[in-house]
């Protein structure tokens, strides 16, 4: 080949370089401007969604918002488009100054945005006719839910993409650990969908099968307990009052409520019509109990077992037939209900009941003169209250706030739900709203739970920490350490401690005398199946200070109570001012971690207990001396050597992850 001829061939190679760069650029460029106008298009729907929203959810323009949720869908699939072949690089350039954060949590977010207006829009396709109806100016005097639940039970298969799509939301966001280093936008809006996440995700999921729970194929009977968590009980609190429920299409057509007192086969005064069974040992024990009666069904933490045996007692006493579920409720979910209806006029006192005088209304309610008979008549008038309200002015109910109070009240275990109904049951268990205590496979587990055996209300001034160090061993099997401090905030007033609040009774006291008490306590824990405990503690209840009439002075029992775990269970007294500390060591089994490789997973779950105060929780999580971390979710509040610390309050049910490489 020539010179010449290879001049020519190198300049028409550069010539092609050239021009393909300057096609690339051209291309950049388009996908630069297209990104922009999108980006550009975004912006504006924030703008269109703020003045949509202004005037209040209720009154949103349903075509107008139809419009922004199809338009914000077809932004995010261009994008994507434009960008998407960026995805798979950018979690590699976390080390840009200044954007790198961003660029690695770009496809979480990416996915985020992709699965959310998805499911926005088959949501809003779904439920479209429903805001329509309630929009409707000749509805506001009209029962709603009945013309609302056909358009649900319509609306199933759209619902159920829009889970499955809000399941993918959920999942992405959990994959974004660390949010500290991102813009502060970006952590605005992950800390808003923090807290709307978990309630979309239930939400949806609930949705369909709110026609089955409401009766829209056939009329569904349910029981309610009211249970006091004054009178801290396994489930949430003494049962106060109960009743039943019926409702048919979405109309409650039957209502009745009583003191739970009054439930069982009662004939005579204190004479039974009926035999009844044995309570369980600790109740025959501690509060020396003969008979298991409905007041007392809730001994189980595991508000399925226990609600199964409410029911049966309820049917059994009443004389009805079996009951399709039962709901539990205690003081804090009538403030929080409250909160989202707004204030309700009793009808027979004339007294309007808000959130901000319910616990107050439902305490003078117990007027102990008045006898057991009429103590929870003002439970009564205040659910048909309720009901009224919802079902002939849930126009004038902001949905925002109702919605958002429910999601707090099942998170706080401030409202139960356990449904027989096959299908509807899963639902319910998968949520997280049944209160199920679900066998710990692969994970470490916690519960501690107080039930108030002094026939009192002191659980008013009855406080508990929670401290928890796990120490795990090479083959991923652990050693436990575990304080439980319970203290009583009263002052100490000379009168001595005595189980006994008859006399209280008899003189017609207020509420109030029956919480400065002392505290009897018959105290579990409960961790993972195959537990061995190595010590526990060992507390002293005098004999002059209690029923039973003997100082009790046991170790603490192990027993197998529920399927899948181990207990640790002892009978104890706390005095008014004064602290008592419970102190556990045992051997957890090697089953509590996962193996992947050379990763090892060590997951626990804490377990809130029904109407148990708000408290901390400090758990400390030793690795094999040989082991690095890797990750922890949530984000530690410190970190010493291969200890890792965690501080938490127990407000709902949580889980603690630590990923660690064994070297």
């Amino acid at each position: 080949m020539s010179n010449r001829e290879s001049k020519i061939r190198r300049r028409i190679i550069w010539l092609l370089l050239l021009a393909g760069l300057i096609i690339l650029f051209i291309w950049a460029g388009l996908k630069a401007w297209r990104t922009v106008q999108i980006a550009n298009s975004l912006l504006s729907r924030q703008a269109q969604a703020q003045q949509l929203l202004a005037e209040g959810p209720g009154n949103v323009d349903p075509e107008a918002a139809e419009a922004l949720v199809l338009g914000l869908r077809g932004d995010v699939v261009d994008l994507r488009q434009e960008v998407g072949f960026l995805m798979p690089i950018l979690p590699y350039l976390g080390w840009l100054p200044k954007v790198g954060s961003l660029a690695s949590a770009a496809p979480q977010l990416m996915d985020m945005a992709d699965s959310g207006t998805e499911a926005a829009a088959y949501a809003f396709r779904g439920l479209k006719p429903a805001m329509l109806i309630l929009q409707d100016e000749e509805n506001t005097q009209a029962s709603l839910v009945p013309q609302l639940l056909p358009i649900l039970d319509g609306a199933k298969s759209d619902l159920a993409q829009a889970s499955l799509a809000m399941d993918d939301v959920v999942a992405a966001r959990q994959e974004i650990a660390d949010t500290e280093a991102l813009p502060w936008r970006v952590r605005s809006l992950l800390e808003l969908a923090d807290q709307w996440l978990p309630l979309g995700q239930d939400g949806l999921k609930v949705a369909l099968v709110l026609p089955e729970l409401l009766g829209y194929k056939g009329p569904r009977r349910y029981l309610i307990m009211a249970q006091n968590e004054d009178e801290l009980r396994a489930t949430g609190g003494y049962i106060s009052g109960a009743g039943m429920i019926e409702v048919d299409n979405g109309r409650i057509v039957k209502i009745e409520f009583q003191d739970a007192s009054l439930v069982d086969a009662w004939g005579k005064p204190f004479e039974l019509t009926k035999p009844y069974g044995d309570p369980p040992k600790a109740l025959s024990d501690f509060m020396l109990l003969d008979l298991f009666l409905f007041r007392d069904a809730n001994f189980w933490p595991d508000y399925t077992v226990s609600a199964e045996k409410a029911m049966d007692l309820y049917s059994y006493g009443q004389d009805v037939a079996p009951l399709d579920g039962a709901i539990a409720i205690d003081q804090q979910f009538i403030k929080l209900l409250l909160s989202g209806t707004g204030p309700v006029l009793i009808p027979d006192s004339g007294e309007v009941v808000s959130e901000d005088n319910a616990i107050a209304s439902l305490q003078d309610a117990w007027s102990l003169e008045e006898g057991v008979g009429n103590r929870k008549a003002f439970l009564g008038t205040f659910a048909l209250a309720i009901h009224n309200r919802l079902e002939n002015e849930l126009w004038s109910v902001d949905p925002i706030n109702l919605v958002r109070a429910m999601g707090q009240a099942v998170q706080n275990k401030h409202l139960q739900l356990y449904m027989r109904d096959p299908q509807v049951s899963p639902v319910l268990a998968d949520v997280g709203w049944d209160g199920q205590l679900v066998p710990p496979i692969d994970h470490d587990a916690l519960m501690i739970v107080d039930s108030n055996m002094g026939y009192n209300k002191a659980n008013v001034f009855v406080e508990r920490d929670i401290s928890y160090h796990v120490r795990l061993a090479e083959d991923g099997s652990g050693q436990a350490d575990l304080t439980v401090t319970h203290i009583h905030t009263a002052e100490d007033n000379g009168e001595p401690c005595w189980q006994s609040t008859l006399q209280e009774y008899e003189d017609g006291e207020p509420y109030q005398a029956l919480t400065d008490k002392c505290y009897w306590n018959y105290l579990r824990v409960y961790v993972p199946e195959e537990s061995r405990l190595d010590s526990g503690p060992q507390h002293v209840v005098p004999g002059d200070t209690w029923f039973g009439g003997y100082d009790w002075d046991h170790t603490t029992e192990v027993s197998a109570e529920l399927p899948g775990f181990t207990t640790f269970a002892n009978f104890m007294l706390l005095p008014r001012d004064a602290e008592v500390t419970s102190q556990y060591r045992y051997e957890l089994p090697a089953a509590i971690t996962q193996k992947e490789g050379q990763l090892r997973h060590y997951q626990l779950r804490l377990y809130r207990q029904a109407g148990a105060p708000v408290h901390p929780v400090q758990v400390a999580v030793t690795l094999p001396y040989n082991a690095q971390l890797v990750s922890a979710v949530p984000q530690p509040t410190a970190q010493e050597a291969n200890t890792v610390y965690f501080t938490t309050d127990l407000d709902s049910d949580k889980t603690l992850t630590v990923t660690y490489r064994q070297r």
